[in-house]
């Protein structure tokens, strides 16, 4: 786990961080549901996205700048593998933020299901 949190970047942090509260803020509205703490959770919801998408163009960026300034990474594997890897440690941010905004969205789902009929 540390392993792929040290691939996606300082970013992890800040997606970490803006997933958890988007969790909270999901509870909060399950706990008590109402139209303002739903506004809570689409905007850190919102927030979270946001982050990752951040993440992930920082971290592509990073593999297309990095790749042609090591060529000793070139010398046992091709710039095709180097890619790959690359970009699989770029998308660290997307599988942690997509994965925290799914559990937000299934707690929320039952503050929504718990909120009376209108």
């Amino acid at each position: 786990m540390a392993e792929f949190f040290r691939a996606g970047g300082f970013v992890m942090f800040f997606v970490l961080g803006f997933g958890a509260l988007a969790i909270a803020a999901a509870v909060y509205f399950a706990r008590a549901p109402d139209e303002r703490r739903m506004s809570l959770v689409r905007g850190l919801s919102a927030t979270t996205l946001f982050s990752l998408l951040s993440g992930v163009s920082t971290n592509v960026a990073a593999v297309f700048h990095n790749i042609p300034t090591h060529p000793e990474w070139l010398e046992d594997h091709s710039v095709a593998e180097v890619l790959l890897f690359g970009l699989s440690e770029a998308l660290a941010p997307a599988i942690l933020g997509f994965t925290l905004l799914a559990l937000t969205w299934l707690v929320a789902t039952v503050g929504v299901r718990r909120m009376p009929a209108v």
